[in-house]
């Protein structure tokens, strides 16, 4: 998950953004334009950079929609995206609800009973918090434990993760909201830089 406020820049049909995930902090550059039905276009190009490791670009081509208030398109490596990796969907609502949110396949295989677990799901989120519920910080401790020195292997050294170590971190990184993903990161940047590697 990643959090940004797509804002004008310097042309007419410009667009910017700095965006919270993960990968750390990095940027967006992108255009938008009416299509058809005065459909909204939007494309752009999200650049990750850390101090110890640089990732590929990513980029984007989809639409706005209205019904849905979200944006909705495919991704890929390339900017021409003759060859998509896949689907992606930006919503508008808090990251402590997206976190919860259910994907785009599980939406499209039974919407309805997908929307009432995620109904479910975030009202208990929602009391847990609230109340100050040891379930909730316990959760989140678990998540931080885990988390950190999976990426830390997966990453740069250590023994690669198992199957099933690779299966809990992809699950632990759905429900991050990007304000714990980028405190993460900024710990394992953290013990990245001071770590001695021999190469």
């Amino acid at each position: 998950m990643v959090t940004f406020l797509l804002v004008p820049a310097e042309g007419e049909h410009d667009l910017k953004a700095d965006v919270w995930s993960l990968q750390g902090r990095h940027t967006i550059v992108g255009s938008w334009s009416k299509g058809k039905d005065d459909v909204i276009q939007i494309n752009f190009k999200m650049s990750f950079s850390s101090a110890s490791v640089q990732w590929s670009s990513l980029y984007f081509s989809g639409r706005f929609d209205p019904e849905r208030d979200g944006l909705t398109g495919i991704w890929g490596l390339s900017a021409e995206l003759k060859s998509p990796k896949g689907k992606m969907e930006f919503r508008r609502i808090p990251p402590s609800y997206l976190a919860l949110y259910p994907s785009i396949r599980e939406l499209r295989d039974n919407k309805p009973r997908a929307l009432w677990r995620f109904a479910i799901a975030a009202v208990r989120n929602d009391i847990q918090r609230d109340r100050w519920a040891w379930s909730f910080f316990s959760q989140r401790r678990d998540d931080r434990e885990t988390i950190v020195p999976f990426l830390v292997r997966s990453r740069w050294f250590g023994p690669p993760l198992s199957a099933e170590e690779k299966r809990m971190l992809h699950t632990i990184t759905r429900r991050l909201t990007p304000a714990d993903a980028c405190f993460y990161y900024s710990k394992v940047d953290h013990i990245r830089a001071y770590t001695w590697v021999h190469e």
